[in-house]
């Protein structure tokens, strides 16, 4: 398979003391490059974008500001047919608001879809994808995100856009989800996922290999779909774990 960077995905509060400075507010992690921690490619900032109190520091650490595509219920990882319904217009009300300062700062904000979240499923992302990355653009001709400086961006984490009940043809799933995102992403989020201990009805992150991800197809379909120079995201929390369920050689 190419030799996709990897990035791994520090926890904020820790990445800071290790650098010896204040952990960046509302901040949950760090994206840092393997060999360059101290040069972060961008931060992600939790919560719910579409929550009346959320808000993004235009001096957090790198370009990139990672954040889910958010949800009109209750709590964060709450569906609802709002999201489908009056979704896309919060959502498209929240880039048009937060454009201009993106553009001001050299930011890009950079979408995370979830199974439950406004961004939920190939056909709303791509949508929002070119709306917002190639506007005015023929999706069919231009299948990847320009290169460049740009207000936004897409990022594709295959196990956020499961759903339990699909877990009996999840390699199907697979195919159909790394075609789509695989060329348009600015970058892949790997990490496995597994019915929560107290929710079984929802999949929560988990260590590579302990989860519903099948190894050997995602490997095949990172060769296949996503080009070479798409950065891969991991638990800097398992590196050496992720890098060996990806087939590359450990940090050690």
């Amino acid at each position: 398979m190419p030799a996709h960077p990897i990035v791994a995905m520090h926890d904020a509060r820790a990445m800071a003391a290790l650098l010896g400075a204040a952990a960046p507010p509302a901040c949950e992690w760090l994206a840092a490059p393997l060999g360059a921690p101290g040069r972060p490619l961008g931060a992600f900032v939790g919560g719910n974008p579409l929550a009346e109190d959320w808000a993004v520091d235009a001096e957090l650490p790198g370009e990139w500001i990672l954040s889910w595509s958010g949800t009109l219920g209750g709590t964060l990882f709450e569906g609802t047919p709002a999201n489908w319904m009056r979704g896309p217009g919060a959502l498209a009300a929240l880039c048009d608001a937060l454009a201009p300062q993106l553009a001001h700062h050299g930011k890009r904000l950079v979408m995370v879809p979830h199974a439950r979240h406004v961004l939920s499923d190939a056909r709303s992302a791509l949508t929002w994808w070119c709306d917002r990355v190639i506007p005015g653009q023929d999706p069919n001709v231009v299948r990847r995100s320009p290169a460049g400086p740009r207000a936004f961006g897409l990022a594709f984490d295959p196990g956020a856009l499961l759903e339990p009940s699909m877990a009996h043809d999840v390699e199907d799933h697979m195919q159909s989800l790394f075609a789509a995102f695989g060329p348009r992403a600015d970058c892949v989020i790997l990490r496995d996922v597994r019915p929560a201990a107290d929710d079984p009805d929802t999949l929560v992150p988990c260590p590579a290999g302990e989860g519903i991800l099948p190894r050997d197809a995602v490997r095949t379909l990172l060769d296949a779909h996503v080009p070479a120079d798409t950065p891969i995201l991991v638990p800097g929390s398992a590196l050496d774990r992720s890098l060996q369920w990806l087939g590359r050689a450990s940090t050690a």
